[in-house]
């Protein structure tokens, strides 16, 4: 199930590029154990999601074909895989040993509790699409700046790292009666009232929005796989050992990311609820909260 992508040799005397995700597990390699656990843990709960999203392609393509049924065996077996990868991530512990070592040809093999995983050449045809999806994640729990810094990118791949978020940046209007607001185009608005201290007011404001837009991508790629979230009891707990944060989606899943300034923030993260509910299901939602400055003053006082 798992094929070998062949790369195509590099011209002679040039330089050879390394795959991004290659680079990271680079440094996570040698990173302490917290952070090769967190890394493991979202490459292969990535790998689950998209098997199971390939299953159910295979199962909407070939319907009503003669090949629905060929097509139902596979999907089965591929469902069982990706079960099998998700609970192997959902296994692993503080304590679990974790190895990542990269091969000569450039594969990245994990090692969880000796298990091995293969995460180079996962996806005939959407390996990209797999490897963006890990270090999306991955740079929302560990900040890509001090990897940036490691690795000695280029300023172009860090612009690349960050478009996603950069593409959401929250704009700021300011009136005679709402003083300073924090809004977004689908339908945030924070209203600060004063004026002052506002390079600490537009770092927080970003901060909590960027975080959301991670969480909300996160929550829909959980619901994708199938994952019910109780938005009653949504809660968001730090990762002991860890810069990450758990994100309880239910009684029994949850998800990981770094959020600090959410986990900072609860009541502000209790009134947003709506607006998160609405955007992980695609709808509009229009949500104003007043007293910005008290709700994220953990934030704020920070920068």
């Amino acid at each position: 199930m798992l094929l070998i992508i062949a790369a195509s040799p590099a011209p002679a005397n040039s330089p050879v590029q390394q795959p991004l995700l290659v680079q990271i597990a680079r440094v996570v390699t040698d990173s302490p154990l917290p952070m090769r656990r967190d890394f493991s843990w979202l490459a292969i709960t990535e790998m689950a999601s998209m098997y199971t999203e390939e299953a159910e392609r295979a199962r909407l393509e070939t319907r009503h074909t003669e090949r629905a049924r060929d097509a139902a065996k596979w999907a089965a077996s591929v469902d069982s895989y990706a079960a099998r990868m998700q609970a192997m991530a959902d296994a692993i512990t503080s304590a679990t040993p974790i190895e990542i070592i990269i091969g000569t040809d450039k594969s990245i093999n994990l090692y969880v509790a000796g298990e091995p995983v293969i995460l180079t050449g996962a996806f005939s045809g959407q390996q990209d699409v797999y490897e963006q999806r890990v270090i999306e994640q991955f740079c929302v729990l560990y900040l890509c700046e001090r990897l940036l810094a490691e690795l000695d990118l280029s300023v172009s791949e860090a612009d690349v790292m960050v478009s996603k978020r950069a593409a959401n940046a929250a704009y700021w209007s300011f009136s005679q009666y709402a003083g300073p607001v924090c809004m977004t185009e689908d339908g945030l608005e924070f209203q600060f009232r004063e004026m002052s201290g506002m390079h600490r007011k537009r770092a927080a404001c970003n901060q909590i929005v960027a975080e959301l837009y991670a969480l909300v991508d996160a929550i829909v790629r959980s619901s994708n796989r199938g994952v019910p979230v109780d938005w009653g009891s949504v809660e968001i707990y730090p990762i002991a050992d860890s810069e990450g944060h758990r994100v309880v989606l239910n009684a029994g899943d949850e998800a990981r990311l770094r959020l600090p300034g959410l986990a900072a923030s609860k009541e502000l993260f209790r009134i947003v609820r709506p607006w998160l509910a609405a955007r992980v299901q695609g709808q509009d939602f229009h949500l104003v909260v007043l007293n910005a400055r008290q709700l994220m003053q953990g934030v704020v006082t920070s920068q």
